[in-house]
Formats: C-alpha cells, structure tokens, sequence
C-alpha cells in the first residue's frame, strides 16, 4: 500500500485525457485528494477519486479562481503537476509569431501562472513538489514541431531556474519528460494555417515517422509512475526520463555532435 501521498493535495493540469488523466488516477489511487483541471467540466469524463476544477492555463483570472476554490476546500495544495499543453506541427517558415505565440501561452505561459498562484501557499508551508511534464523534444530537435520544442526547451530551463530559486523553501520543482507516448496527440494537435510547398513532401515523410513513433509510444501510465517517482523521492532528480527518453537523452549527451546529427536526420528521413 502507498502511504506516502497520504493527506496530501495534488493539482493536476488537463486532465481531460492522455497523460493528465493517468496521473490523476494514479495519484487518487495512491491516497492523495487530486484535483484536476480541464476546460470545461461539463464535457468531460468523470475520473475515479478526482474532483474537476474548470481552469483555462491562458487566463489568469481563470487560474486564480481556480486555485482558490482548491484551496477552500482542501487547504495549501503540496503537490503540483503542470500537465496543460498542446503540439503544433509546421515548419518553421510556415509557423506565424501568432501562432507561436499562443503556443507559448499555453505550454510555457501556462505553467508560469499557475505556479505562481500556488507558490505563495507552498512557501508558507515550507514544502512543495512542482513537476513538469516536459518532452524529449525539450533536449531534441524537432524537425515540422519546432514551437512546440521550442516552448519545452523553455519549459527545461524555467524549471531548472526554479528548483534553485525556491530549494530554501522546501520546495522542490522537478521535469518528468516522455518520449513518444501513446496518447490522443493527433487530437491535441494545431497545425500551421500557412503550408509552404517547398517543405510539403519532407514535412509528410517526417510527420509520419512522427505518428508512427507515437502508435508505438510508451503506455502513458509509464509516464504517471515517474510522476510518482518525483514525487515521492526524498531528493528528487531534476529529471525523470521515461521509457524510450532514457536512451534518447544518453545518446543526447554521450554521443559526438556529428554523429547524433546523421543519425537524427536518417530517423526523420530529412533531405
């Protein structure tokens, strides 16, 4: 039996599917009082021992509302799981600041608010885990997702300025980050308005590897028990790799610059 969560109150952002919903469940399972967030509570699913909370990650009255509703009802929240986010596929030229922009405002901008809603309650407690689900594509490359890396690798270097910033507090702010994971992505995708023919047949190939590697993905429960895992640990990791990320990430650091970039290029099947 899991004791270690016991008493403790998780917020979950985007619950709605995929990854947020396994690690709501997970956490429930294991003895914590999970709230998660979705966009509107009404359409969604109910999840087993998670209480819904309706929160928009791009709003900040909307997050504010939301995490003192929670705090209402359950006290200061511990544990912090910044889920929200959605890719983006198209190339780079293809790609507008507008679109970029909103990119940024959900998978980076987001996870700024919402923590910083809750970390005056983490601070007054003197202890807090904050996790971030970031990505493989927050160390990699991503040819045809490159905002979506993008906001990621910002993500990374948010994350690991934190944990330094709020260590003397007892709080704690971790990456979890998956490689390619069986989820729902295809309908969590927004797709550049503007296709540049010059790029059309390299990005098809390369969005197919792309799909492919998802179909094949990691089970996003793998994903959920390394959430756990950063959760519980008495001195966390500042990362926690998962399934196919562990090898991705050596080949990243071990292995010559010239070497990874051919092999990284064949994978894709870039020109």
């Amino acid at each position: 039996m899991h004791t270690t969560l016991k008493n403790k109150t998780a917020l979950i952002t985007g619950v709605s599917s995929g990854i947020g919903r396994e690690i709501a469940q997970l956490l429930a399972e294991r003895g914590a009082r999970v709230f998660g967030t979705v966009r509107n509570p009404k359409s969604a699913s109910a999840i087993h021992g998670v209480e819904l909370v309706s929160m928009d990650v791009t709003e900040d009255a909307s997050v504010n509302a939301a995490v003192q509703s929670v705090e209402q009802q359950a006290g200061p929240i511990q544990l912090l799981i910044n889920n929200a986010g959605y890719s983006f596929m198209g190339a780079l030229e293809e790609t507008s600041v507008e679109e970029a922009r909103q990119q940024f405002e959900t998978n980076l901008f987001g996870v700024l608010r919402v923590t910083n809603a809750i970390l005056p309650g983490m601070r007054q407690q003197g202890y807090g885990r904050i996790v971030n689900i970031s990505s493989v594509l927050g160390f990699l490359p991503a040819p045809y997702l490159g905002i979506y890396a993008a906001s990621k690798h910002a993500v990374e270097g948010y994350t690991e300025t934190l944990d330094h910033e709020v260590r003397r507090f007892g709080v704690r702010a971790v990456l979890v980050e998956p490689a390619y994971t069986r989820t729902k992505l295809n309908g969590n995708t927004k797709i550049a308005k503007v296709a540049i023919e010059a790029y059309a047949a390299e990005r098809k190939r390369s969005t197919e590897t792309t799909l492919q590697n998802i179909e094949r993905g990691d089970d996003p429960r793998m994903v959920a028990e390394a959430v756990w895992s950063a959760l519980t640990a008495k001195s966390p990791r500042l990362r926690y790799p998962v399934g196919k990320g562990i090898a991705l990430s050596r080949l990243r650091r071990f292995v010559p610059a010239g070497m990874f970039d051919r092999s990284f290029r064949k994978q894709f099947q870039l020109d």
